[in-house]
């Protein structure tokens, strides 16, 4: 499913291929249509859109998405004249409804010229569109689209390009005041917040006079014998005086804050440059500063010391991803359901004692979007009051309710993150009072003690009816640098699972806190539904009474990381079972632990024993034991006999994707287990490992690797023991878009970044080169980004393997696999390339007799199998069949032990005897 940057960095390359047409609408506005579907992440056929359909009497439409859209298209050269073909849109919509076989008029027209659109929703506002914009707007605008996505759309007078420009303009005086230290940081931080907040309340006519811009332009004409030390501090002071006694002057007029914001005034002399920077940025128009997004570029620019510019945010679409599941969804079928003002009441002043919580509330973004929509349902109930009192002849209810702001709650590490949450919901609140009509007064500003800094592990969660957000990312190899030994063993005795990735906690930390029939919305890494990950988050919540009812299985997060995430919504405790269910915008019979449909879900193999000791990491070296080629040489060319014993190649999972001859391109320092003594037989190599790595290794936490400085740190006797005798092993890199399988010679040294399978033989390197255990693999395992990453407990230890097997099976497998990469090292020799070079041309069509080798190793595999041949390359069948075997191995109801010929047929050959 596409993210919302996603889709607008796909808009960005539609407009590119396409500002320039000035066609007919005829010959190109199919191609158009549909190249704007992709962008959306969908196909137009899968979506049920029709082109040319005839079901309106008054003509054929260009396109017809049943009860959602209907697009008219016109000429490049009609973009000046769009209102003159509104009737023919309007007509269409009016007539594509037929009551005799219940198909209602799409909800929305879209008349397009291919340079420009317009939007209309006719059943609600028949006389104007909704939205107009130009072709080179719609990255901006892409969410007022997203009915071709599937999804709700939304229709925002906020701009992107200016709340961004604000965003960066801002925080530019920002640094510039911290590289000049014109105060403590803090400080400075407060003072940018400070005028932050300013600048959107003039604009809004918090603030009567427009002290704040008045004072900077004061100080741009006054020279040094002004400061807004005293100027702009005495303003904020005067914000936080609930007397207004002696105000006069600039300050004439000037309302009580509340001391929440300006408790502490910031107090900052600014050069003449700098104030006058800050008055070109009070002229924004803040009426159209989108909070969401800039709260998430403030809070990123303030929070960290960034280098250049660049913070990302959250899409505001994905964000909805949350909310509308587990708030919008859940009221929005109550306030449907109320039949008359007396329970239409009853139910109002439910909503507005509704709390919202997020843990990691951050810049408070989640919050903003879950405040707006809960007070949109509020205004959707009470014209659902008033419109049921006027039907039944009864007085209009009046004093209602309003959602107040206070009931949103949040929690976050970070105070300047809280800071920022604070001044996003207040911006907010009052673009909401402008909405949706009375709250709380604008000011004094609403008491937000509610959104406080904590460490959410590690503190009580107030109470609250649902859970949103964006827990922090980060994976369990990266734990014990950025938290330090102590925290994560209060991790460890705390939530009793081990280390695993950051945001898992706070996915059994919010079950446990719901009740029964209140919901949860999070987003985490993809890991949590996968593997160890799973069984501490997503297995704990579907064990413990909570059913997931929409979910998004993969996506791009926003970020430089570019993280692939999952976003969960659950029910703890349902009354009722839920009987409506969404997974990557499909609906579903059911959500896995897995995040698939029950009928997709492969479940949880079990390790096999007789699997054991066969597949290995590499080494981890916790050191620079890599030596250039050079060195290499040189080391191995001297006198002294033995060195190829402790220098070898050394390959890692770029030479296996990237080599032609998947051969290692650099060497390192092995010393194995060997003692300092045996080690010192080696002087040279000794004395490199003593000047580059001992230094590192003297520094370490842990006294084995301190003590043992000129061994690896993992040196991993067991892969040593198990590649002992073998005349080659068989490696693949840990991490990839595909498993790539290799031949390496007993010389060469695997990198950490290698698993290596100990078998030199061709019918095993058949197996495991074969898409049955690739699509096993891909089961079981993990992912990276959207990369596969091998394990050997998830993904070769329970992996059955083909047994028993005849010897013709096994020679069929074999000389398969040989021929299959008999011809791939011919095409990577002859054209210079690696395997991930070669297979992505193989998928784009190229070296089709290499694809049909592949294929006959996967049927000789599937015949091993005793399956029939159109199993061989269906993944999903191949994962539901390998999974009934495994249980049936682990179960003891069926035989299983396929290495033992060969375990034979090794100890004879270690020991001279003759081998069978």
């Amino acid at each position: 499913m596409r993210s919302g940057e996603q889709i607008r960095a796909a808009l960005i390359k539609f407009i590119g291929r396409w500002q320039t047409y000035a066609g007919t609408e005829r010959s190109e506005a199919q191609t158009f249509l549909n190249e704007l579907f992709e962008c959306y992440g969908r196909n137009r056929k899968d979506a049920g859109a029709l082109f040319e359909d005839a079901h309106s009497s008054t003509g054929i439409m260009d396109l017809h998405l049943p009860g959602l859209l209907i697009v008219e298209m016109k000429a490049p050269k009609e973009s000046g004249r769009l209102a003159q073909h509104r009737k023919q849109a309007l007509d269409y919509w009016h007539n594509s409804a037929d009551v005799t076989v219940g198909r209602p008029a799409p909800r929305f027209v879209v008349l397009c010229s291919f340079q420009r659109f317009e939007i209309w929703e006719p059943g609600k506002y028949p006389n104007a569109p909704l939205l107009e914009f130009d072709l080179a707007e719609l990255p901006d605008r892409y969410e007022s689209l997203m009915v071709l996505a599937g999804d709700e759309p939304l229709f925002h007078h906020s701009s992107r390009e200016l709340t961004k420009a604000a965003a960066i303009a801002v925080a530019n005086v920002y640094r510039g005041l911290l590289s000049r230290q014109a105060a403590p940081p803090e400080s400075i931080q407060r003072f940018i917040l400070q005028m932050v907040w300013l600048f959107f309340a003039e604009d809004y006519d918090m603030i009567e006079g427009r002290p704040t811009e008045n004072t900077l332009r004061f100080l741009t004409k006054a020279g040094d014998v002004w400061s807004s030390y005293l100027m702009l501090g005495g303003l904020f002071t005067s914000l936080n005086d609930p007397d207004d006694y002696g105000r006069q002057g600039i300050l004439k007029g000037t309302q009580y804050v509340n001391g929440d914001l300006f408790d502490k005034p910031a107090l900052v002399h600014l050069t003449k440059d700098e104030a006058t920077e800050l008055l070109r940025i009070a002229e924004y128009n803040w009426r159209q500063v989108d909070p969401t997004i800039f709260g998430s570029l403030i809070e990123g620019f303030l929070s960290t010391d960034r280098s250049a510019l660049g913070a990302h945010y959250t899409h505001e679409i994905d964000i909805l991803k949350i909310v509308r599941p587990t708030i919008v969804k859940p009221w929005r079928t109550r306030i449907d359901a109320v039949t008359t003002p007396d329970e239409g009441v009853a139910l109002l002043d439910e909503l507005c004692r509704f709390r919202v919580l997020d843990p990691a509330c951050g810049c408070g973004n989640f919050l903003y979007v879950a405040y707006r929509e809960l007070r949109h349902l509020e205004h959707t109930l009470k014209e659902r009051i008033t419109e049921l009192a006027k039907k039944a002849g009864l007085p209009v209810p009046t004093g209602l309710p309003y959602f107040p702001l206070r009931n949103m709650q949040g929690i976050d590490v970070v105070p300047m993150a809280t800071a920022v949450a604070r001044v996003t919901l207040w911006m907010g609140h009052r673009q909401m009072i402008e909405k949706y009509g009375e709250a709380e007064p604008a000011l004094p500003l609403v008491s937000l003690g509610s959104i406080r800094t904590a460490d959410a592990l590690r503190t009580a969660w107030p109470e609250t009816d649902c859970i949103v957000g964006n827990p922090p990312f980060l994976g369990s190899q990266f734990m014990r640098d950025a938290h330090g030994d102590d925290y994560l063993k209060w991790l460890s005795s705390t939530f009793k699972v081990g280390i695993k990735d950051f945001c898992v906690y706070w996915f059994r930390r919010a079950h446990q806190h719901l009740k029964p029939g209140q919901r949860a919305g999070l987003v985490g890494t993809n890991s949590i539904a996968q593997n160890r990950a799973r069984s501490a988050s997503l297995e704990y919540v579907t064990s413990n009474d909570g059913v997931i009812t929409d979910a998004v299985s993969s996506q791009v997060w926003p970020g430089e990381a570019k993280v692939h995430v999952s976003l969960v919504n659950w029910i703890k405790s349902p009354a009722e079972p839920p009987t409506e269910f969404t997974l990557d915008g499909e609906a579903v019979t059911g959500i896995t632990a897995e995040l698939k449909a029950p009928e997709s879900s492969t479940g949880k193999a079990l390790p096999l024993p007789p699997n054991k000791g066969r597949c290995f990491q590499g080494p981890i070296p916790v050191g620079d034991f890599i030596i250039s080629e050079d060195e290499a040489r040189s080391l191995l060319q001297r006198r002294e006999a033995g060195y190829r014993e402790v220098v070898r190649p050394y390959i890692v999972s770029e030479d296996i994707a990237d080599d032609p001859g998947q051969r290692p391109r650099r060497w390192v320092i092995d010393f194995a287990q060997q003692p300092l003594e045996t080690a010192m037989k080696y002087p040279a190599a000794l004395d490199l490992v003593r000047e580059r790595v001992k230094p590192v290794r003297d520094t370490n936490n842990r006294a084995l690797y301190r003590n043992r400085w000129w061994q690896f740190g993992e040196a991993r006797p067991g892969m040593r023991t198990a590649l002992a005798g073998l005349t080659r092993y068989i490696a693949t890199g840990r991490v990839g878009k595909r498993l790539l399988l290799t031949w390496c010679e007993p010389w060469t040294c695997p990198s950490d970044l290698v698993y290596v399978f100990a078998f030199d033989d061709d019918y095993s390197m058949g197996v495991l080169s074969s898409f049955t255990h690739s699509a096993f693999a891909w089961s079981q395992s993990s992912t990276l980004k959207r990369d596969i990453r091998y394990t050997p407990t998830s993904a070769f230890l329970p992996f059955p393997w083909p047994y028993p097997v005849t010897d013709e099976q096994r020679d069929r497998v074999a000389e398969a696999s040989r021929r299959m990469i008999a011809r791939r090292q011919e095409i990577c020799s002859e054209e210079q390339f690696g395997l991930t070079r070669l297979y992505n041309l193989v998928d784009e069509g190229a070296y089709t007799d290499l694809k049909t080798l592949h294929r006959e190793l996967d049927e000789a595999v599937a015949v091993c199998y005793g399956w029939p041949k159109s199993v061989a390359q269906d993944r999903d069948e191949i994962a539901r069949r390998l999974l009934a075997l495994n249980a049936e191995i682990a179960a003891g109801q069926r035989p299983y032990d396929p290495f033992a010929d060969r375990d034979g047929q090794a100890i004879a050959q270690q020991l001279g005897l003759p081998v069978a």
